[in-house]
């Protein structure tokens, strides 16, 4: 197997199992509400906090791995944390306590994307769009597989799920010993990553996650609330997440042959219609739609980060991703504030002005120059 290609797969094979714990939360609101009396606002809590750590802490951790050339180090201890953060979230037994747990699910879930993606764009070089693309279709399936399998376990194990769902990041942790990619210490200042340029498309990427997750941490809620038991309203609620499948490498390719910005404003405005139209024809065909908008950017917003921004493709996309995590730390909270409040219709409508101003938020970007030839995430 070519050095690349076998990079490619561990990276993707990695991304879906972070993918996969970053969701594995929201599948269990209804039966943590029933079992510790929970508001939305509280459910909103508990699937937020590990994107808020995730917000802070990811930038310096991909700013120590890359200058000091440990990627790959820093992908193992990611898994390792997730694995424990799991456990120990089994066995907390209040509110207070599942906030902790998820506050170390946090921790390790700061540590992929830039690490992951940033080795990807520099062995793909020409073809940034194209692997984090094909590394997206890992994320995607990590991402549809979260309902499905948590909604299963949950139906037959209960809460003990949460002990079953952390075999898989010791796991990884032995795969990635395969990973020999040659590392070299990069001499970069942590203050020279930021620029007003990578901020703004910080910003534009704020906007998907923020969106993606305001809707998909609260679906199953959403499904379980119109009389659907836990496994059907998991399993409903994964539509959306199964388009991404096919929409990551999709919008990936196409933003390398017509452009970055072009594919992200597509992908925002038809966010916005298609969420418009579910919310007065709900069905799975909408909501499949709905989730393919959404995932054809995922891949592009990575790849226009990594061009905004300095030599430092890795603090690049940890400053862009910071940002995602950003928008999917408030959005849980702030829809779950609007369910107890208004109900779902409102809570969820609230995103398509979010869409829609990411798309015009694009015409104040102005990246260098891309290279879209095809030569060879």
């Amino acid at each position: 197997m070519a050095k690349p290609i076998k990079t490619l797969t561990l990276i993707t094979l990695s991304h879906l199992v972070n993918d996969w714990y970053s969701l594995l939360i929201p599948p269990a609101i209804p039966i943590l509400k029933f079992a510790y009396h929970l508001s939305y606002i509280q459910s909103g809590v508990l699937v937020s906090t590990p994107y808020v750590v995730s917000a802070i802490l990811q930038t310096y951790i991909a700013y120590l791995a890359e200058k000091k050339a440990k990627r790959v180090l820093a992908l193992k201890l990611g898994f390792l944390i997730l694995s424990l953060s799991f456990i120990l979230f089994y066995f907390s037994n209040s509110f207070l306590l599942m906030v902790l747990a998820a506050l170390l699910i946090g921790v390790g879930l700061s540590i992929y994307h830039p690490q992951g993606m940033g080795l990807l764009a520099n062995v793909f070089k020409n073809q940034k769009g194209m692997a984090l693309g094909v590394n997206g279709i890992g994320g995607a399936i990590g991402f549809f597989l979260a309902p499905v399998s948590m909604g299963y376990l949950l139906s037959k194990f209960g809460l003990k799920a949460f002990l079953l769902v952390a075999i898989p990041g010791f796991l990884m942790v032995i795969i990635l010993m395969l990973c020999k990619q040659e590392e070299k210490p990069l001499d970069i200042v942590l203050k020279h990553v930021f620029s007003k340029e990578l901020l703004i498309v910080g910003f534009v990427a704020m906007v998907s996650p923020f969106f993606s997750r305001g809707i998909s941490a609260f679906l199953p809620a959403y499904f379980y609330n119109k009389g659907q038991n836990i496994l059907d309203a998991n399993l409903m609620a994964s539509v959306m997440l199964l388009a991404g499948i096919i929409a990551q490498p999709i919008g990936g390719k196409l933003s390398d042959k017509f452009g970055r910005k072009e594919v992200i404003f597509a992908s925002y405005t038809l966010m916005a219609v298609f969420l418009i139209l579910f919310l007065f024809f709900p069905n799975l065909i909408l909501l499949f739609l709905l989730g393919f908008a959404t995932s054809v950017s995922i891949p592009v917003r990575h790849a226009l980060a990594a061009e905004v921004g300095g030599k430092s493709m890795n603090a690049n996309i940890a400053v862009s991703y910071t940002m995602v995590m950003v928008g999917a730390s408030i959005a849980p909270i702030l829809i779950g504030f609007l369910i107890d409040n208004f109900g779902f219709n409102i809570a969820f409508g609230i995103n398509s002005i979010i869409a829609i101003s990411g798309a015009l938020l694009l015409f104040f970007v102005k990246p260098k120059q891309q290279n879209l030839t095809i030569s060879s995430n």
